[in-house]
């Protein structure tokens, strides 16, 4: 847990997941905490963050490679990267989002609620114009893909109230 406000969750190479306090601030139930958790444990299934990385550098190699030093060339460079890049990403992303409605599944849990928390905090993104150079796909998409999956519960909750209430005050407290 790290005590940021920010409403966010990483994976690192090397198998670390870091869940920011401003996200479980705004999760309102295990399940939707879960799905997020889900999502990240797909970007180290596929090895997203190692790929990225040499992705990324080689990317900037290639692209030097074909611009070189011509004047102005730093501002196409940057532009050509950030194109490429965010459609790479947005793919990664994907793979991680079919993880977590899988994994989701397997636990007998919806994967809608993740994104109705992903939802809850971005809000309606579409129609910025600025799509192509997006990161991630849209959450709307994503609500759109995670509603499509949705099943009702055939699992047990993955916590008890009491149980997600104590995590929110152990994680809130600054024991972890």
């Amino acid at each position: 847990m790290l005590p940021t406000s920010v409403p966010n969750a990483f994976a690192l190479p090397g198998g670390k997941v870091f869940v920011m306090q401003g996200l479980l601030d705004k999760a309102q139930s295990p399940d939707e905490l879960a799905g997020i958790l889900a999502h990240e444990l797909g970007h180290l299934k596929h090895h997203d963050n190692m790929r990225g990385l040499i992705y990324n550098g080689g990317t900037s190699f290639l692209i030097g490679l074909l611009f070189g030093d011509v004047t102005g060339s730093s501002a196409v460079i940057f532009a050509s990267r950030s194109v490429v890049e965010a459609s790479y990403s947005r793919e990664a992303e994907m793979g991680a989002d079919t993880f977590a409605i899988e994994i989701m599944h397997a636990l007998g849990r919806s994967p809608k609620p993740a994104a109705e928390l992903m939802f809850r905090i971005t809000g309606k993104e579409g129609g910025s114009g600025f799509t192509i150079l997006a990161s991630h796909p849209l959450t709307e998409d994503r609500l759109a893909r995670m509603t499509k999956e949705d099943r009702p519960a055939s699992g047990p909750p993955l916590l008890t109230d009491t149980e997600w209430q104590a995590l929110k005050g152990i994680c809130g407290s600054g024991k972890i």
